[in-house]
């Protein structure tokens, strides 16, 4: 392919190839979001027309097959950005071969599926992330510097909401195709709800919920309304739904002695903001601080950066796997009480 490439460490910098496998939305934002020392050699896609105009646009070369990406000796990481179908069948391959991966969320269509990634890597172990970007938000961010500082007491329930309105022909696309999917907006936008009460470290394993097919013509759900809660007496109460006809994100979490409420992700959600609302001595009304942020939304390059540094430090720690597979874990739960 005439292309040459290199891993070279000298103290803190990190020049290395790597390719993208998936040329859509995200896999552009992942490419948008590298750092200077890291570059796209290959894109992979199955749209011909899709895969060369991003291999144009980044300056890299287009391989339509990922077999020969996973392969492939020059490369040395991978983004894996497709329909959730491909995720653990392509990652499986690029774990085999010795390759770090970032799988974008969910990293599978059920738990089951999701095993299958962790059996690869218990034999060859890679760094292994996947693409939780919410976790880097500023407001999310705040709020773990917040908590982790105990300055406010423990948490004592979590409750978000989640949701956009999706748009005409939604229920024709691949998200509402069960062999593609996996199921319906419980595993579209349901990981980052649930990804985020692990995330502030609350780890819970009694489930009660909903899921349900309301507007959209579809046999998958179209809205998902659950309960976690744990032995602690940690309550965390969830809502997803694509039939929200101003998009949301609302997240809050309700501490001893202070509420702290994550409102809008920037663009069509609305601008990204923390209130912290401090209780009183004597309680009553509560002091209210505002944090706002800027628009531009910089969670795609921090978590790429960790990525790479991972690959850097060589920590092929399983904690990203773990914590991804308790979304599933989760996910499956509520899919089990559904469908009885």
């Amino acid at each position: 392919m005439g292309r040459q490439g290199f891993f070279i460490c000298w103290d803190w910098i990190l020049i290395m190839n790597i390719a993208i496998i998936g040329a859509g939305l995200i896999g552009r934002k992942r490419a948008m979001n590298l750092s200077g020392n890291i570059k796209v050699t290959v894109i992979c896609d199955v749209d011909v027309a899709r895969g060369e105009q991003f291999a144009i646009d980044f300056s890299c070369h287009y391989e339509p097959r990922w077999e020969n990406v996973v392969t492939d000796p020059t490369i040395e990481a991978i983004i894996i950005a497709t329909t959730h179908n491909w995720l653990v069948p392509i990652g499986k391959e690029a774990i085999k071969n010795g390759k770090h991966v970032l799988l974008e969320k969910p990293g599978a269509r059920n738990l089951a599926e999701f095993e299958e990634l962790i059996s690869e890597y218990n034999k060859n172990p890679v760094v292994v992330a996947f693409g939780y970007n919410h976790r880097y938000h500023p407001g999310i961010l705040k709020a773990k510097e917040l908590i982790d500082s105990k300055q406010f007491g423990e948490i004592m329930f979590i409750r978000a909401k989640y949701g956009h309105g999706a748009r005409l022909g939604y229920e024709k696309e691949w998200r509402f195709i069960q062999e593609i999917s996996g199921g319906g907006e419980l595993i579209d936008q349901g990981p980052h709800l649930i990804d985020l009460v692990n995330y502030f470290g609350c780890p819970m394993d009694e489930v009660s919920g909903f899921t349900g097919t309301i507007f959209w013509n579809t046999p998958l759900e179209d809205v998902a309304f659950f309960t976690l809660k744990n032995d602690a007496g940690l309550i965390a109460q969830l809502s997803v739904t694509c039939v929200e006809w101003k998009n949301v994100f609302c997240f809050e979490i309700m501490l001893k002695n202070a509420k702290i409420q994550i409102d809008g992700l920037g663009r069509s959600y609305g601008k990204e903001h923390l209130t912290l609302y401090k209780m009183k001595p004597e309680m009553g009304p509560p002091e209210v601080e505002e944090f706002q942020f800027p628009e531009e939304d910089l969670s795609w390059n921090i978590e790429n950066k960790i990525f790479f540094d991972r690959i850097k430090n060589k920590d092929y720690s399983p904690a990203a796997l773990n914590d991804a597979r308790y979304v599933h874990y989760i996910i499956d739960k509520i899919y089990s009480i559904n469908n009885k």
